[in-house]
């Protein structure tokens, strides 16, 4: 009989027992380096990148602090002392403006002085056109009567000449000597403007100017009785007033 029962049971050798080697101190030391690192962020790049045309463009131009200072030094505020420089370079301070009620005034005061005769004419002409009379303190002053006072003497000379004397015209100043001929008025006699520049300070308190009175404006009027007087030297009459 055939036995269906093995005599001999193959079995599977039993698994080894796997066990790890030991780490070295070494190797665990590099490997917790690399760990560390893994946490440790780079440092970040020296490079810097070149900077842009626009950029370079808006650096070349001027700031805005320059350009304010600039303007300040050119006289708007913080150039004053500049602008006083050049003004001295230029002729001094501008000597104070006159109104002619003021110049009227110091006119009358100065009654004892002598009265001349102040005119104008257009420049390369021959004829005189008489605008008022100028007075000076003790008559020291008659040149520069005429040469400090010229604005006033040309603003009324245009109020009484209108016609003749155009907007654009040139004028030139002068005042008249009385003749002891009785056919001639007397010689004109031309006042260059630059008298009055070098005058002493606060001539224009002994100086007056008082003009030919005219009826059309009321400028340097004299009324008596509600009618108009030529002179103040009849002895009556009330002076107008003039800005």
């Amino acid at each position: 009989a055939i036995s269906l029962v093995p005599t001999h049971r193959h079995t599977s050798p039993a698994p080894h027992n796997l066990t790890m080697a030991p780490t070295s101190p070494i190797l665990a030391a590099l490997l917790l380096c690399r760990l560390t690192s893994a946490f440790i962020p780079s440092p970040p790049s020296t490079h810097i990148a070149p900077p842009s045309p626009l950029y370079q463009r808006l650096q070349s131009l001027p700031s805005s602090t320059s350009r304010t200072s600039s303007a300040l030094k050119a006289g708007f505020g913080g150039g004053g002392t500049s602008a006083k420089k050049d003004k001295k370079k230029s002729g001094g301070a501008s000597l104070p403006k006159l109104k002619a009620k003021s110049q009227w005034d110091r006119y009358a005061d100065l009654k004892s002085c002598e009265k001349i005769q102040v005119g104008v004419r257009i420049k390369d002409t021959e004829e005189w056109m008489q605008v008022g009379r100028i007075r000076s303190e003790n008559d020291a002053f008659s040149e520069v009567a005429v040469a400090r006072q010229r604005a006033l003497i040309a603003e009324h000379a245009k109020r009484l000449y209108p016609v003749q004397l155009p907007a654009n015209s040139v004028l030139e100043w002068g005042y008249l000597t009385p003749s002891n001929d009785d056919d001639s008025e007397g010689k004109w006699t031309i006042v260059d403007k630059s008298v009055g520049d070098d005058a002493p300070s606060g001539v224009e308190k002994k100086i007056g100017f008082e003009g030919i009175s005219d009826k059309a404006t009321g400028f340097y009027c004299y009324y008596h009785e509600g009618r108009i007087v030529e002179r103040e030297d009849e002895g009556k009459g009330k002076r107008t007033s003039v800005v």
